[in-house]
């Protein structure tokens, strides 16, 4: 390998434009992945044709969405990383000059408060950096700063971890369990999953600034210009060592694999409820699931994430489409303007639907429920919101554990990509704000959950499906909804199954390698090599793709218990247990005891939710 470059040298950046084959080129040689954008533009620009403007906004538009996507694709590869132990190789870039001058400028502001008495001892010291957030960052400077460093494109990230198809579960999940106990568990799953992302966030702060003070007290000239990106895994390591690493690595795996799992049960419901609507052609879940299967499998084999830039973006759009119109569907619904509304006269696990014209009362007038007399059957909106809600259920004695799961799911995406999303933000000002940021971003967002599910529950009545688009009126509207959703969980099955094919293709390797069986090939090797790799990853992904495909066929009427074992066995360790033990093990002394006690009793609600939630529905299971 080469030797890093100077702190001083010109080399540690380069632009594109500037000499794209040499800079380029030389870039790559020393594992650059940042790229400085160009200074800005001091001759005038020249006035553009009106006709032009909007081509041209829209453009740029359109490029700095694909910006924002490429850096999350990139935030869902470091929420997965961890480094090789024992060798000084990092995740990342070689640190700038500018990223030098960022850090000292933030060390020297967190110890001004010091500098007025420099009679303080060590630990004094340490306490009071503790109080200010920290860490490696980029100056104030616009020139230094890169698209997608900001809290707006942070908050972006945030939206895009946490919400997709698993809202749709809601009103399903609000139906299983009654108001008066889904809206306290999702409560109280948001309280705890707050709690635990600050203790992540907490523990991050604290590493990173250890990491800061042993690269600045080296005598390493390569430590000295590398910055070392960390994880999820990465903190679990350093706070268990090898069982926390890989406990942690093992519970994303199952749970990314679990993810895909739900979506090839979705898309098969969508599609065979699709084909009923347009062509009445009943064509069976197994087929859908296997036309599923083969277009996932090739899509599985491609390895730069980069290259799914284009869909991930159109998936966004699709899904972003899917949620207005169910809740414009919802809202229409409750408005009694529909007349004629057939949803089917059953549902995915043959539980009957009261919308039909048989039924007493129009659709409008809302679900039927026993004991509730129905002989107004036009309401001004708000009386006919007021009238379903009291028509809702408050609790469901039979089905109430399985929102605990549910609840849970909805934050699989968040917090493993919340340390990327903290390091990806790059003004020290801006790093401060991120954490009381994000908490009001999940707050803004399980408001939206919790309305979207009544809405959609008091809309379509207590037999919703769980895959909600199916239970939409028939008509074309709906069904573009179902195909729009169905197409954006195809484009985004390979997003969702990078980080857990990732580590499997990482185990299975080192395995090899201890084994002996690798043949001395490793990954960065010659085209040879690189090409024995590649195929073996692919068969390690179709393999993967093909067992995900024979459990969903055995789980298709099933998909509220595989959601809720999901989000009870594997996300209540990953959201709830995990990161405060990690924040009690790398604070140690730095933490107060109240916290500390906190901390083991968010633990123990997340094992006890674990173990409630997993028992009663493997028990319920048929």
């Amino acid at each position: 390998l080469p030797p890093p470059p100077s702190p001083a040298s010109h080399l540690s950046t380069y632009t594109a434009g500037e000499d794209a084959g040499r800079l380029a080129t030389l870039a790559k040689e020393f594992g650059l992945s940042r790229v400085r954008p160009p200074r800005n533009q001091i001759r005038e620009r020249i006035p553009e044709e009106l006709s032009s403007l909007n081509l041209s906004s829209l453009k740029k538009w359109y490029e700095s969405m694909k910006r924002l996507d490429e850096d999350f694709l990139e935030m869902r590869v470091q929420s997965v990383y961890i480094r090789e132990h024992g060798d000084d190789s990092t995740f990342g870039s070689y640190l700038t000059e500018e990223d030098r001058e960022g850090e000292e400028a933030e060390e020297g502001m967190l110890l001004s408060p010091g500098a007025k008495s420099r009679k303080k001892t060590e630990q004094e010291s340490e306490e009071d950096e503790d109080e200010e957030d920290d860490g490696p960052s980029a100056t104030d400077d616009p020139h230094a700063t890169q698209l997608g460093g900001t809290l707006p494109s942070a908050v972006l990230g945030i939206i895009k971890g946490m919400v997709g198809p698993a809202i749709l579960y809601l009103p399903h999940g609000f139906a299983s369990a009654g108001y008066l106990v889904a809206v306290p568990l999702l409560l109280l799953s948001t309280v705890l999953f707050l709690w635990s992302s600050g203790c992540l966030l907490q523990a991050w702060r604290m590493e990173n600034l250890r990491l800061r003070r042993e690269r600045k007290n080296t005598k390493s000239l390569s430590l000295k210009i590398q910055r070392i990106r960390l994880s999820y895994p990465e903190l679990a390591y350093r706070s268990f060592g090898t069982t926390g690493e890989t406990l942690v690595q093992l519970g994303i795996s199952l749970m990314q694999s679990g993810v895909c799992l739900t979506y090839l049960i979705f898309v098969p419901q969508n599609l065979h409820s699709s084909a009923l609507d347009l062509f009445g052609t009943n064509i069976s879940t197994s087929w859908c699931l296997a036309f599923m299967m083969a277009v996932q499998i090739p899509m599985s084999w491609i390895r730069d994430i980069r290259r799914l830039t284009v869909t991930n973006l159109l998936a966004n759009v699709l899904i972003l489409y899917g949620l207005l119109t169910c809740l414009g569907f919802a809202l229409k619904q409750m408005g009694g303007m529909e007349e004629d509304v057939d949803v089917g006269e059953e549902g995915v696990d043959g539980v009957g639907y009261d919308y039909s014209d048989s039924a007493e009362g129009s659709v409008g007038a809302g679900p039927k429920i026993a004991g509730v007399d129905d002989d107004d059957d036009e309401r001004p909106f708000l009386q006919e919101v007021l009238y379903r809600f009291r028509s809702l259920p408050p609790f469901n004695p039979t089905g109430w554990f399985l929102f605990m799961g549910t609840s849970v799911l909805l934050f699989e995406g968040s917090i493993t990509l919340l340390i990327p999303l903290q390091e990806a933000v790059q003004r020290t000002s801006d790093r401060r704000k991120f954490p009381s940021l994000y908490k009001k971003v999940i707050l803004a967002i399980v408001a939206f959950y919790s309305f979207f599910g009544i809405t959609c529950w008091m809309a379509f009545g207590n037999t919703v499906r769980t895959v909600m688009t199916t239970s939409l009126p028939t008509g074309q509207l709906a069904t573009s909804v179902q195909l729009a959703y169905s197409l954006a969980v195809v484009f985004t099955f390979p997003l969702q199954n990078f980080p857990s094919l990732e580590i499997v293709c990482r185990a299975v390797e080192k395995w090899l390698a201890k084994k002996g069986l690798d043949g001395g090939v490793h990954y960065g090797g010659n085209c040879a090599k690189s090409k024995i790799m590649s195929q073996q990853r692919n068969i390690i992904s179709t393999l993967l793709v093909i067992c995900l495909s024979v459990i969903a066929a055995t789980c298709m009427n099933d998909l509220d218990k595989v959601v809720s074992l999901m989000g009870s066995l594997l996300g209540c360790p990953l959201a709830f247990v995990v990161p405060p033990l990690i924040h009690n093990r790398l604070g140690k002394s730095r933490i107060g005891k109240w916290r500390r006690v906190g901390n083991w009793i968010v633990a123990g609600l997340g094992v006890a939710a674990m173990a409630v939630s997993s028992v009663a529905t493997v028990m319920k299971w048929d």
